[in-house]
Protein backbone atom coordinates (compact mmCIF):
# COMPACT_ATOMS: atom_id res chain seq x y z
CA UNK A 1 0.00 0.00 0.00
CA UNK A 2 2.83 2.79 0.90
CA UNK A 3 4.68 2.63 -2.59
CA UNK A 4 0.98 3.35 -4.23
CA UNK A 5 0.85 5.79 -1.98
CA UNK A 6 4.33 6.91 -2.84
CA UNK A 7 3.22 7.26 -6.50
CA UNK A 8 3.76 10.57 -8.06
CA UNK A 9 0.28 12.33 -9.10
CA UNK A 10 1.86 14.14 -11.66
CA UNK A 11 3.94 13.18 -14.59
CA UNK A 12 7.46 11.81 -14.12
CA UNK A 13 9.90 12.53 -16.63
CA UNK A 14 9.50 8.67 -17.69
CA UNK A 15 5.89 9.29 -18.24
CA UNK A 16 6.43 12.07 -20.46
CA UNK A 17 8.99 10.52 -22.07
CA UNK A 18 5.66 8.30 -23.19
CA UNK A 19 2.85 10.67 -23.68
CA UNK A 20 5.24 12.47 -26.69
CA UNK A 21 5.15 9.47 -28.93
CA UNK A 22 1.34 8.78 -27.91
CA UNK A 23 0.42 12.49 -29.15
CA UNK A 24 2.80 11.88 -31.87
CA UNK A 25 0.87 8.29 -32.51
CA UNK A 26 -2.56 10.33 -32.21
CA UNK A 27 -1.56 12.68 -34.19
CA UNK A 28 -0.73 10.36 -37.20
CA UNK A 29 -4.09 8.11 -36.32
CA UNK A 30 -5.95 11.29 -37.20
CA UNK A 31 -4.19 12.46 -40.27
CA UNK A 32 -4.16 9.15 -41.11
CA UNK A 33 -7.74 9.21 -41.78
CA UNK A 34 -8.18 12.68 -43.31
CA UNK A 35 -5.18 12.21 -45.63
CA UNK A 36 -5.81 8.48 -46.45
CA UNK A 37 -8.57 5.94 -45.20
CA UNK A 38 -11.37 8.76 -46.32
CA UNK A 39 -10.23 8.95 -49.71
CA UNK A 40 -10.36 6.71 -52.25
CA UNK A 41 -11.43 2.74 -52.24
CA UNK A 42 -9.28 0.19 -49.87
CA UNK A 43 -11.45 -2.90 -49.93
CA UNK A 44 -8.75 -4.31 -51.91
CA UNK A 45 -5.95 -3.21 -50.35
CA UNK A 46 -7.17 -4.68 -46.92
CA UNK A 47 -4.28 -7.34 -46.91
CA UNK A 48 -1.63 -4.79 -47.56
CA UNK A 49 -3.20 -2.35 -45.02
CA UNK A 50 -3.39 -4.97 -42.17
CA UNK A 51 0.81 -6.20 -43.34
CA UNK A 52 1.80 -2.35 -42.96
CA UNK A 53 0.47 -2.00 -39.06
CA UNK A 54 1.17 -5.57 -37.79
CA UNK A 55 4.85 -4.97 -39.44
CA UNK A 56 4.66 -1.19 -37.95
CA UNK A 57 4.02 -2.73 -34.44
CA UNK A 58 6.01 -5.80 -34.39
CA UNK A 59 8.59 -3.15 -35.33
CA UNK A 60 8.10 -0.54 -32.41
CA UNK A 61 7.82 -3.61 -30.21
CA UNK A 62 11.20 -4.86 -31.06
CA UNK A 63 12.73 -1.62 -30.47
CA UNK A 64 10.78 -1.00 -27.73
CA UNK A 65 11.23 -3.99 -26.03
CA UNK A 66 15.11 -3.86 -26.78
CA UNK A 67 15.68 -0.65 -25.33
CA UNK A 68 13.43 -0.30 -22.49
CA UNK A 69 13.18 -4.78 -21.46
CA UNK A 70 10.32 -6.50 -21.85
CA UNK A 71 7.27 -5.20 -19.85
CA UNK A 72 8.17 -1.77 -20.49
CA UNK A 73 8.70 -2.39 -24.11
CA UNK A 74 5.48 -3.82 -24.68
CA UNK A 75 3.78 -1.09 -22.49
CA UNK A 76 5.45 1.40 -24.24
CA UNK A 77 4.57 -0.15 -27.91
CA UNK A 78 1.19 -1.08 -26.65
CA UNK A 79 0.28 2.47 -25.63
CA UNK A 80 1.47 4.20 -28.67
CA UNK A 81 -0.14 1.67 -30.64
CA UNK A 82 -3.30 1.98 -29.08
CA UNK A 83 -3.11 6.02 -29.31
CA UNK A 84 -3.08 5.49 -32.65
CA UNK A 85 -6.20 3.20 -33.52
CA UNK A 86 -8.09 4.95 -30.96
CA UNK A 87 -7.68 8.13 -32.49
CA UNK A 88 -8.16 6.82 -35.69
CA UNK A 89 -11.43 5.27 -34.96
CA UNK A 90 -12.75 8.19 -33.45
CA UNK A 91 -12.12 10.42 -36.43
CA UNK A 92 -13.67 8.07 -38.68
CA UNK A 93 -16.83 7.86 -35.95
CA UNK A 94 -17.04 11.65 -35.88
CA UNK A 95 -16.73 11.77 -39.88
CA UNK A 96 -19.18 9.41 -40.97
CA UNK A 97 -21.80 10.63 -38.01
CA UNK A 98 -21.40 14.69 -38.78
CA UNK A 99 -19.46 15.50 -41.42
CA UNK A 100 -20.01 12.59 -44.48
CA UNK A 101 -22.06 13.64 -47.33
CA UNK A 102 -24.76 10.80 -46.36
CA UNK A 103 -25.16 11.91 -42.80
CA UNK A 104 -28.83 13.38 -44.07
CA UNK A 105 -30.04 9.77 -45.15
CA UNK A 106 -31.78 8.02 -42.48
CA UNK A 107 -30.55 4.56 -41.36
CA UNK A 108 -29.83 2.40 -38.72
CA UNK A 109 -27.09 4.19 -36.41
CA UNK A 110 -24.92 1.50 -36.59
CA UNK A 111 -24.93 2.02 -40.28
CA UNK A 112 -23.89 5.20 -40.10
CA UNK A 113 -20.62 4.28 -38.45
CA UNK A 114 -19.63 0.66 -39.85
CA UNK A 115 -19.94 -1.63 -42.69
CA UNK A 116 -20.13 -4.48 -39.93
CA UNK A 117 -23.69 -3.83 -39.58
CA UNK A 118 -24.12 -5.66 -42.74
CA UNK A 119 -22.55 -8.89 -40.83
CA UNK A 120 -25.15 -8.26 -38.06
CA UNK A 121 -28.18 -8.42 -40.96
CA UNK A 122 -26.54 -11.26 -41.96
CA UNK A 123 -26.40 -13.45 -39.12
CA UNK A 124 -29.28 -15.00 -39.86
CA UNK A 125 -28.88 -16.01 -43.48
CA UNK A 126 -31.43 -13.40 -44.35
CA UNK A 127 -30.13 -10.12 -45.19
CA UNK A 128 -32.56 -9.30 -47.51
CA UNK A 129 -35.92 -9.69 -44.97
CA UNK A 130 -33.91 -7.89 -42.98
CA UNK A 131 -33.09 -5.18 -44.50
CA UNK A 132 -36.63 -5.09 -46.73
CA UNK A 133 -38.07 -3.83 -42.79
CA UNK A 134 -35.67 -1.12 -42.86
CA UNK A 135 -37.81 0.84 -45.81
CA UNK A 136 -40.83 0.70 -43.24
CA UNK A 137 -38.69 2.34 -40.16
CA UNK A 138 -36.71 4.91 -42.26
CA UNK A 139 -38.74 5.56 -45.29
CA UNK A 140 -37.69 5.18 -49.11
CA UNK A 141 -33.90 6.19 -49.09
CA UNK A 142 -31.76 4.21 -46.09
CA UNK A 143 -28.15 4.92 -45.70
CA UNK A 144 -27.49 1.04 -44.93
CA UNK A 145 -23.88 1.42 -44.35
CA UNK A 146 -21.22 4.60 -44.28
CA UNK A 147 -21.27 4.99 -48.17
CA UNK A 148 -24.16 3.29 -49.45
CA UNK A 149 -27.36 4.03 -49.64
CA UNK A 150 -30.49 2.07 -50.72
CA UNK A 151 -33.02 3.21 -52.26
CA UNK A 152 -37.03 2.05 -53.28
CA UNK A 153 -37.37 4.23 -56.65
CA UNK A 154 -38.18 3.40 -59.93
CA UNK A 155 -36.41 6.47 -61.10
CA UNK A 156 -33.78 5.13 -59.12
CA UNK A 157 -33.67 1.74 -61.40
CA UNK A 158 -32.50 4.24 -64.92
CA UNK A 159 -30.58 6.52 -62.78
CA UNK A 160 -28.22 3.51 -61.52
CA UNK A 161 -28.75 1.14 -64.24
CA UNK A 162 -29.77 2.53 -67.94
CA UNK A 163 -27.36 2.94 -70.84
CA UNK A 164 -27.19 6.59 -69.92
CA UNK A 165 -26.70 6.28 -66.21
CA UNK A 166 -22.93 7.63 -65.01
CA UNK A 167 -23.04 5.20 -62.20
CA UNK A 168 -19.87 2.47 -62.51
CA UNK A 169 -19.28 -1.50 -61.03
CA UNK A 170 -15.84 0.33 -60.12
CA UNK A 171 -14.95 0.11 -56.19
CA UNK A 172 -18.36 -1.27 -54.82
CA UNK A 173 -16.56 -4.18 -53.71
CA UNK A 174 -18.15 -7.05 -54.43
CA UNK A 175 -17.15 -6.70 -58.00
CA UNK A 176 -13.74 -6.46 -57.13
CA UNK A 177 -13.11 -8.80 -55.46
CA UNK A 178 -14.77 -11.67 -57.56
CA UNK A 179 -12.20 -12.36 -60.36
CA UNK A 180 -10.09 -15.62 -61.66
CA UNK A 181 -6.39 -14.86 -61.46
CA UNK A 182 -7.35 -11.20 -62.26
CA UNK A 183 -10.18 -11.69 -64.97
CA UNK A 184 -13.23 -10.57 -64.09
CA UNK A 185 -16.20 -12.90 -65.34
CA UNK A 186 -18.73 -11.22 -67.77
CA UNK A 187 -21.11 -10.06 -64.36
CA UNK A 188 -18.39 -8.60 -62.80
CA UNK A 189 -16.32 -6.74 -65.53
CA UNK A 190 -15.71 -3.04 -63.59
CA UNK A 191 -15.54 -0.68 -66.97
CA UNK A 192 -18.55 -0.47 -69.91
CA UNK A 193 -15.43 -0.49 -72.34
CA UNK A 194 -14.58 -4.26 -71.33
CA UNK A 195 -17.68 -5.34 -70.72
CA UNK A 196 -19.14 -4.31 -74.36
CA UNK A 197 -17.24 -6.44 -75.93
CA UNK A 198 -17.40 -10.02 -74.56
CA UNK A 199 -21.14 -8.89 -74.15
CA UNK A 200 -20.50 -8.99 -77.72
CA UNK A 201 -19.58 -12.96 -77.07
CA UNK A 202 -22.01 -13.96 -74.97
CA UNK A 203 -24.86 -12.68 -77.02
CA UNK A 204 -23.75 -15.04 -80.22
CA UNK A 205 -24.64 -18.24 -77.58
CA UNK A 206 -27.90 -16.68 -76.98
CA UNK A 207 -29.55 -16.25 -80.07
CA UNK A 208 -32.87 -17.75 -81.59
CA UNK A 209 -30.77 -19.85 -83.30
CA UNK A 210 -28.64 -20.85 -80.42
CA UNK A 211 -31.11 -21.46 -78.32
CA UNK A 212 -32.91 -23.71 -80.80
CA UNK A 213 -29.99 -25.80 -80.62
CA UNK A 214 -29.82 -25.79 -76.82
CA UNK A 215 -33.66 -27.26 -76.86
CA UNK A 216 -33.79 -30.97 -77.67
CA UNK A 217 -31.31 -31.22 -74.35
CA UNK A 218 -33.28 -28.93 -72.24
CA UNK A 219 -35.82 -31.72 -73.05
CA UNK A 220 -33.79 -34.11 -72.11
CA UNK A 221 -33.01 -32.98 -68.63
CA UNK A 222 -36.87 -32.52 -68.43
CA UNK A 223 -37.70 -35.92 -69.36
CA UNK A 224 -35.11 -37.28 -66.65
CA UNK A 225 -36.91 -34.93 -63.81
CA UNK A 226 -40.13 -36.36 -64.66
CA UNK A 227 -38.58 -40.60 -64.27
CA UNK A 228 -37.00 -39.08 -60.82
CA UNK A 229 -40.60 -38.29 -59.60
CA UNK A 230 -41.71 -41.46 -61.17
CA UNK A 231 -39.38 -43.08 -59.02
CA UNK A 232 -40.76 -41.35 -56.17
CA UNK A 233 -43.96 -43.68 -56.04
CA UNK A 234 -46.14 -41.27 -54.16
CA UNK A 235 -43.54 -40.33 -51.56
CA UNK A 236 -42.42 -36.34 -50.70
CA UNK A 237 -40.05 -35.16 -52.52
CA UNK A 238 -38.31 -32.02 -52.07
CA UNK A 239 -38.95 -29.68 -54.80
CA UNK A 240 -36.30 -27.21 -53.88
CA UNK A 241 -33.37 -29.25 -54.47
CA UNK A 242 -34.42 -30.64 -57.45
CA UNK A 243 -34.90 -27.10 -58.54
CA UNK A 244 -31.43 -26.95 -58.09
CA UNK A 245 -30.13 -29.72 -59.80
CA UNK A 246 -32.44 -29.56 -63.16
CA UNK A 247 -30.92 -26.26 -64.20
CA UNK A 248 -27.16 -27.60 -63.17
CA UNK A 249 -27.59 -30.76 -65.23
CA UNK A 250 -29.13 -28.76 -67.75
CA UNK A 251 -25.88 -25.92 -67.47
CA UNK A 252 -23.76 -28.69 -67.80
CA UNK A 253 -25.13 -29.62 -70.94
CA UNK A 254 -26.27 -27.05 -72.87
CA UNK A 255 -22.92 -24.93 -71.24
CA UNK A 256 -19.79 -27.97 -71.80
CA UNK A 257 -22.00 -30.56 -73.10
CA UNK A 258 -21.02 -32.67 -70.02
CA UNK A 259 -23.02 -34.60 -68.01
CA UNK A 260 -23.66 -33.71 -64.26
CA UNK A 261 -26.37 -36.73 -63.97
CA UNK A 262 -27.27 -35.02 -60.36
CA UNK A 263 -31.02 -34.98 -60.73
CA UNK A 264 -30.62 -38.93 -61.49
CA UNK A 265 -28.51 -39.06 -58.76
CA UNK A 266 -30.82 -37.15 -56.23
CA UNK A 267 -28.16 -35.25 -54.81
CA UNK A 268 -25.52 -32.18 -55.40
CA UNK A 269 -22.05 -33.06 -56.62
CA UNK A 270 -18.85 -32.09 -55.25
CA UNK A 271 -18.71 -28.78 -57.90
CA UNK A 272 -22.67 -28.23 -57.15
CA UNK A 273 -21.63 -28.18 -52.99
CA UNK A 274 -18.76 -25.82 -53.99
CA UNK A 275 -20.56 -23.17 -55.82
CA UNK A 276 -23.45 -22.99 -52.98
CA UNK A 277 -20.50 -22.67 -50.75
CA UNK A 278 -18.57 -20.13 -52.50
CA UNK A 279 -21.78 -18.14 -52.27
CA UNK A 280 -22.57 -18.31 -49.30
CA UNK A 281 -19.28 -16.68 -48.06
CA UNK A 282 -20.80 -13.77 -49.66
CA UNK A 283 -24.16 -13.73 -47.63
CA UNK A 284 -22.62 -14.70 -44.63
CA UNK A 285 -20.28 -11.58 -44.45
CA UNK A 286 -23.11 -8.93 -45.42
CA UNK A 287 -21.15 -8.67 -48.73
CA UNK A 288 -18.27 -6.88 -46.84
CA UNK A 289 -15.91 -7.48 -49.26
CA UNK A 290 -12.20 -7.19 -47.20
CA UNK A 291 -11.92 -9.78 -45.36
CA UNK A 292 -12.53 -12.05 -48.51
CA UNK A 293 -10.33 -10.09 -50.26
CA UNK A 294 -7.52 -10.96 -47.20
CA UNK A 295 -8.38 -14.86 -47.55
CA UNK A 296 -7.87 -14.19 -51.50
CA UNK A 297 -4.77 -12.72 -50.67
CA UNK A 298 -3.56 -15.63 -48.28
CA UNK A 299 -4.94 -18.36 -50.28
CA UNK A 300 -7.57 -19.70 -47.65
CA UNK A 301 -10.13 -20.13 -49.65
CA UNK A 302 -9.97 -23.44 -49.98
CA UNK A 303 -13.61 -24.67 -51.17
CA UNK A 304 -12.89 -21.38 -53.66
CA UNK A 305 -9.72 -22.72 -55.34
CA UNK A 306 -10.86 -26.32 -55.44
CA UNK A 307 -14.47 -24.58 -57.57
CA UNK A 308 -11.59 -22.72 -59.91
CA UNK A 309 -9.56 -25.92 -60.32
CA UNK A 310 -12.93 -28.07 -61.10
CA UNK A 311 -14.35 -25.30 -63.45
CA UNK A 312 -10.93 -25.21 -65.35
CA UNK A 313 -10.79 -29.10 -65.71
CA UNK A 314 -13.99 -29.08 -67.31
CA UNK A 315 -13.52 -26.12 -69.61
CA UNK A 316 -9.76 -27.54 -70.67
CA UNK A 317 -11.69 -31.30 -71.44
CA UNK A 318 -14.73 -29.04 -73.54
CA UNK A 319 -11.33 -27.33 -75.66
CA UNK A 320 -9.75 -30.37 -76.08
CA UNK A 321 -12.62 -31.48 -77.98
CA UNK A 322 -11.35 -31.43 -81.86
CA UNK A 323 -14.95 -30.62 -83.20
CA UNK A 324 -15.89 -27.28 -81.61
CA UNK A 325 -19.26 -27.80 -83.48
CA UNK A 326 -21.21 -29.57 -79.95
CA UNK A 327 -23.96 -27.13 -80.23
CA UNK A 328 -22.99 -25.29 -76.71
CA UNK A 329 -22.18 -21.97 -74.97
CA UNK A 330 -18.52 -22.89 -74.93
CA UNK A 331 -19.04 -22.98 -78.51
CA UNK A 332 -18.81 -19.26 -79.01
CA UNK A 333 -15.86 -18.99 -76.34
CA UNK A 334 -13.39 -20.99 -77.68
CA UNK A 335 -14.10 -19.64 -81.68
CA UNK A 336 -13.46 -16.03 -80.26
CA UNK A 337 -10.12 -17.21 -78.26
CA UNK A 338 -9.54 -19.09 -81.02
CA UNK A 339 -9.82 -16.69 -83.92
CA UNK A 340 -7.04 -14.93 -85.45
CA UNK A 341 -8.03 -11.55 -83.61
CA UNK A 342 -10.40 -12.44 -80.48
CA UNK A 343 -12.74 -9.63 -79.72
CA UNK A 344 -12.75 -10.64 -75.69
CA UNK A 345 -11.39 -14.04 -74.88
CA UNK A 346 -7.58 -12.99 -75.27
CA UNK A 347 -6.48 -15.33 -72.60
CA UNK A 348 -7.20 -18.79 -71.25
CA UNK A 349 -7.86 -17.18 -67.98
CA UNK A 350 -10.66 -14.97 -69.38
CA UNK A 351 -12.30 -18.54 -71.14
CA UNK A 352 -12.01 -20.35 -67.56
CA UNK A 353 -13.48 -16.82 -65.84
CA UNK A 354 -16.67 -16.76 -67.73
CA UNK A 355 -16.98 -20.85 -67.98
CA UNK A 356 -17.35 -20.89 -64.39
CA UNK A 357 -19.47 -17.69 -64.87
CA UNK A 358 -22.09 -20.21 -67.06
CA UNK A 359 -22.44 -22.70 -63.93
CA UNK A 360 -23.10 -20.01 -61.62
CA UNK A 361 -25.31 -17.65 -63.09
CA UNK A 362 -27.92 -20.20 -64.66
CA UNK A 363 -28.06 -22.89 -61.85
CA UNK A 364 -28.75 -20.38 -58.66
CA UNK A 365 -31.62 -17.85 -60.82
CA UNK A 366 -33.35 -20.60 -62.25
CA UNK A 367 -33.23 -22.80 -59.33
CA UNK A 368 -34.56 -20.00 -57.13
CA UNK A 369 -37.34 -19.44 -59.66
CA UNK A 370 -38.26 -23.34 -60.46
CA UNK A 371 -38.40 -23.62 -56.18
CA UNK A 372 -41.11 -20.81 -55.65
CA UNK A 373 -42.99 -21.44 -58.81
CA UNK A 374 -43.68 -25.78 -57.74
CA UNK A 375 -44.32 -23.90 -54.10
CA UNK A 376 -46.67 -21.37 -55.08
CA UNK A 377 -48.64 -23.90 -57.83
CA UNK A 378 -48.71 -26.02 -55.10
CA UNK A 379 -50.25 -23.51 -52.22
CA UNK A 380 -52.46 -22.84 -54.96
CA UNK A 381 -53.61 -25.70 -56.82
CA UNK A 382 -56.23 -24.00 -58.86
CA UNK A 383 -53.49 -22.92 -60.75
CA UNK A 384 -52.37 -25.93 -61.97
CA UNK A 385 -56.32 -26.88 -63.16
CA UNK A 386 -56.30 -23.62 -64.78
CA UNK A 387 -53.16 -24.10 -67.24
CA UNK A 388 -53.51 -27.87 -67.73
CA UNK A 389 -55.97 -27.26 -69.95
CA UNK A 390 -53.70 -24.97 -72.08
CA UNK A 391 -50.76 -27.03 -71.74
CA UNK A 392 -52.87 -30.23 -73.33
CA UNK A 393 -53.72 -28.39 -76.31
CA UNK A 394 -50.61 -27.73 -77.68
CA UNK A 395 -48.60 -31.61 -76.30
CA UNK A 396 -47.03 -32.39 -79.61
CA UNK A 397 -48.19 -29.54 -81.52
CA UNK A 398 -44.63 -29.04 -83.51
CA UNK A 399 -42.56 -31.98 -82.38
CA UNK A 400 -44.91 -35.58 -81.84
CA UNK A 401 -45.42 -36.44 -77.71
CA UNK A 402 -43.25 -33.32 -76.94
CA UNK A 403 -43.08 -29.62 -75.94
CA UNK A 404 -41.45 -26.34 -77.78
CA UNK A 405 -40.52 -23.20 -76.26
CA UNK A 406 -42.37 -21.15 -79.27
CA UNK A 407 -45.52 -23.01 -79.21
CA UNK A 408 -45.16 -23.01 -74.96
CA UNK A 409 -45.09 -18.44 -75.46
CA UNK A 410 -48.68 -18.83 -76.86
CA UNK A 411 -49.85 -19.15 -73.49
CA UNK A 412 -50.18 -16.06 -71.29
CA UNK A 413 -50.97 -17.52 -68.05
CA UNK A 414 -47.79 -19.81 -67.96
CA UNK A 415 -45.62 -16.86 -68.37
CA UNK A 416 -47.75 -14.96 -65.91
CA UNK A 417 -47.23 -17.39 -63.10
CA UNK A 418 -43.44 -17.49 -63.95
CA UNK A 419 -43.34 -13.65 -63.59
CA UNK A 420 -45.22 -13.81 -60.52
CA UNK A 421 -43.11 -15.78 -59.43
CA UNK A 422 -40.49 -13.59 -59.88
CA UNK A 423 -41.91 -10.50 -58.77
CA UNK A 424 -42.72 -12.19 -55.54
CA UNK A 425 -39.26 -14.22 -54.98
CA UNK A 426 -36.96 -12.22 -57.23
CA UNK A 427 -33.63 -14.18 -57.45
CA UNK A 428 -31.68 -11.33 -56.82
CA UNK A 429 -32.57 -10.04 -53.97
CA UNK A 430 -30.92 -7.03 -53.25
CA UNK A 431 -29.91 -6.52 -56.86
CA UNK A 432 -26.08 -5.15 -57.34
CA UNK A 433 -24.67 -1.93 -56.29
CA UNK A 434 -22.97 0.69 -58.06
CA UNK A 435 -20.55 3.82 -57.35
CA UNK A 436 -22.76 7.37 -57.99
CA UNK A 437 -20.36 9.04 -60.92
CA UNK A 438 -18.32 12.37 -59.45
CA UNK A 439 -21.06 14.67 -59.93
CA UNK A 440 -23.68 12.61 -57.83
CA UNK A 441 -27.30 11.40 -58.88
CA UNK A 442 -30.63 13.18 -58.03
CA UNK A 443 -33.32 10.47 -57.42
CA UNK A 444 -36.88 11.32 -56.45
CA UNK A 445 -35.88 15.26 -55.66
CA UNK A 446 -32.69 13.48 -53.24
CA UNK A 447 -29.76 13.87 -53.92
CA UNK A 448 -26.73 11.52 -53.33
CA UNK A 449 -23.12 12.46 -53.51
CA UNK A 450 -20.61 11.03 -56.25
CA UNK A 451 -18.69 8.28 -55.13
CA UNK A 452 -21.13 6.67 -53.29
CA UNK A 453 -22.89 3.04 -53.34
CA UNK A 454 -26.14 3.00 -54.29
CA UNK A 455 -28.97 0.00 -55.41
CA UNK A 456 -32.22 -0.86 -55.64
CA UNK A 457 -33.34 -3.80 -53.84
CA UNK A 458 -35.39 -5.79 -56.04
CA UNK A 459 -37.24 -8.30 -53.73
CA UNK A 460 -37.94 -4.77 -51.46
CA UNK A 461 -39.24 -2.90 -54.72
CA UNK A 462 -41.57 -6.04 -56.37
CA UNK A 463 -42.83 -6.39 -52.53
CA UNK A 464 -43.58 -3.00 -51.76
CA UNK A 465 -46.92 -1.47 -51.72
CA UNK A 466 -46.55 1.73 -53.33
CA UNK A 467 -45.49 0.06 -56.66
CA UNK A 468 -48.03 -3.08 -56.49
CA UNK A 469 -51.50 -4.03 -55.47
CA UNK A 470 -51.71 -7.27 -52.77
CA UNK A 471 -48.12 -7.14 -53.38
CA UNK A 472 -47.39 -10.21 -50.49
CA UNK A 473 -50.16 -12.15 -52.20
CA UNK A 474 -49.54 -14.28 -55.14
CA UNK A 475 -51.89 -13.15 -58.17
CA UNK A 476 -50.73 -13.92 -62.18
CA UNK A 477 -53.88 -12.36 -63.05
CA UNK A 478 -51.85 -9.04 -62.46
CA UNK A 479 -49.64 -9.70 -65.47
CA UNK A 480 -52.54 -10.36 -67.92
CA UNK A 481 -56.34 -8.95 -67.07
CA UNK A 482 -56.14 -7.24 -63.65
CA UNK A 483 -53.79 -4.85 -64.69
CA UNK A 484 -54.61 -2.61 -62.30
CA UNK A 485 -52.67 -4.59 -59.06
CA UNK A 486 -49.90 -3.19 -61.02
CA UNK A 487 -48.86 0.32 -59.95
CA UNK A 488 -45.85 0.45 -61.74
CA UNK A 489 -44.58 -2.04 -64.76
CA UNK A 490 -41.33 -0.46 -64.57
CA UNK A 491 -41.02 -1.76 -60.69
CA UNK A 492 -40.13 -5.45 -62.28
CA UNK A 493 -36.43 -6.00 -63.18
CA UNK A 494 -35.94 -10.09 -62.14
CA UNK A 495 -33.33 -9.41 -65.33
CA UNK A 496 -32.11 -6.07 -64.50
CA UNK A 497 -31.70 -3.57 -67.04
CA UNK A 498 -29.64 -1.80 -68.82
CA UNK A 499 -26.46 -2.92 -70.35
CA UNK A 500 -25.80 -5.18 -67.29
CA UNK A 501 -29.17 -7.03 -68.07
CA UNK A 502 -29.39 -10.84 -67.73
CA UNK A 503 -28.44 -11.96 -71.20
CA UNK A 504 -29.31 -15.23 -70.62
CA UNK A 505 -32.81 -14.64 -69.38
CA UNK A 506 -34.60 -16.30 -72.63
CA UNK A 507 -33.09 -19.30 -72.31
CA UNK A 508 -33.61 -18.93 -68.45
CA UNK A 509 -37.41 -18.55 -69.32
CA UNK A 510 -37.55 -21.66 -71.84
CA UNK A 511 -36.18 -23.86 -68.76
CA UNK A 512 -38.77 -22.54 -66.81
CA UNK A 513 -41.62 -22.74 -69.17
CA UNK A 514 -40.59 -26.64 -70.70
CA UNK A 515 -39.81 -27.86 -66.78
CA UNK A 516 -43.04 -26.58 -65.51
CA UNK A 517 -45.26 -27.55 -69.20
CA UNK A 518 -44.02 -31.29 -69.01
CA UNK A 519 -44.39 -31.36 -65.24
CA UNK A 520 -48.23 -30.05 -65.32
CA UNK A 521 -49.03 -32.56 -68.22
CA UNK A 522 -48.17 -35.26 -66.34
CA UNK A 523 -48.70 -34.76 -62.96
CA UNK A 524 -50.79 -32.63 -60.24
CA UNK A 525 -48.89 -32.00 -57.05
CA UNK A 526 -49.72 -30.69 -53.77
CA UNK A 527 -48.06 -30.15 -50.03
CA UNK A 528 -46.56 -33.34 -48.35
CA UNK A 529 -47.99 -34.99 -45.19
CA UNK A 530 -46.41 -33.08 -42.44
CA UNK A 531 -45.92 -29.79 -44.92
CA UNK A 532 -46.86 -26.82 -43.98
CA UNK A 533 -45.06 -24.54 -46.49
CA UNK A 534 -43.34 -22.14 -44.03
CA UNK A 535 -40.04 -23.46 -44.43
CA UNK A 536 -39.41 -22.28 -48.08
CA UNK A 537 -39.29 -18.98 -46.88
CA UNK A 538 -38.50 -18.83 -42.92
CA UNK A 539 -35.24 -20.87 -44.05
CA UNK A 540 -34.24 -19.13 -47.19
CA UNK A 541 -30.94 -17.76 -47.62
CA UNK A 542 -29.58 -15.02 -49.15
CA UNK A 543 -26.21 -15.74 -50.48
CA UNK A 544 -25.60 -12.99 -53.50
CA UNK A 545 -28.47 -15.14 -55.30
CA UNK A 546 -31.70 -16.07 -53.49
CA UNK A 547 -31.74 -19.49 -52.07
CA UNK A 548 -34.99 -21.46 -51.16
CA UNK A 549 -35.73 -23.44 -48.02
CA UNK A 550 -36.73 -26.72 -48.07
CA UNK A 551 -40.23 -27.56 -49.63
CA UNK A 552 -41.83 -31.22 -49.92
CA UNK A 553 -44.52 -32.00 -52.60
CA UNK A 554 -46.22 -35.39 -53.58
CA UNK A 555 -46.70 -35.98 -57.12
CA UNK A 556 -49.70 -37.81 -58.68
CA UNK A 557 -49.79 -38.98 -62.24
CA UNK A 558 -52.78 -37.12 -63.89
CA UNK A 559 -54.91 -39.48 -65.05
CA UNK A 560 -55.67 -42.25 -62.45
CA UNK A 561 -54.66 -45.83 -62.28
CA UNK A 562 -52.04 -45.08 -65.02
CA UNK A 563 -48.49 -45.69 -64.75
CA UNK A 564 -46.20 -43.27 -63.94
CA UNK A 565 -43.84 -41.04 -66.60
CA UNK A 566 -41.89 -43.39 -68.36
CA UNK A 567 -39.73 -42.07 -70.89
CA UNK A 568 -40.90 -42.33 -74.70
CA UNK A 569 -37.90 -43.86 -76.53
Amino acid sequence: MDHLLRRPIFPTPDNLDLILPCLLASATGFFSHILYFIRGFHDTSAFHIFLVHLTTYLTLTTYSTTHLGLPSGLITSTAITLSYLTTLFISIFIYRLFFHPLRHIPGPFIAKITKLYGPWTARNGQMHLEQTKLFTKYGNFVRVAPNEVFMLSVEGIQKIHSRESGCRKLNVGIYDVIHFKGEHNLNSILTREEHAPRRRIWERAFTTKALAMYEPKTREVCHTWLEKIASFKGAPVNTSLFSLLIPFDHMGKVGFSHEFRSVEAGEENRMLHLLESLFGQFGRTGELCWPLSIAKDLNLGKEAAEFDQLTMEMADRRAAVEDNNKGDILQYFLEDMRSEKPIAFTNKNVFYSDSALVLIAATDTIGVVLSYLFYHLARHRVYQDLLHPHIKKIHGQTIPNEFTNQDLTKIPLLDAMINETMRLDNPVANSGPRLTPPEGITVDGVYIPGGVAVRVPGYALQRSEQFYLAPTEFKPERWMDQLHLVKDREAFLPWLVGPNNCVGKRMGMTVVRLVVAYTIYHYTWGFAPEEDGTRIHSESKYNLILKAGPFNAVFTPRVPGAPSYARRR
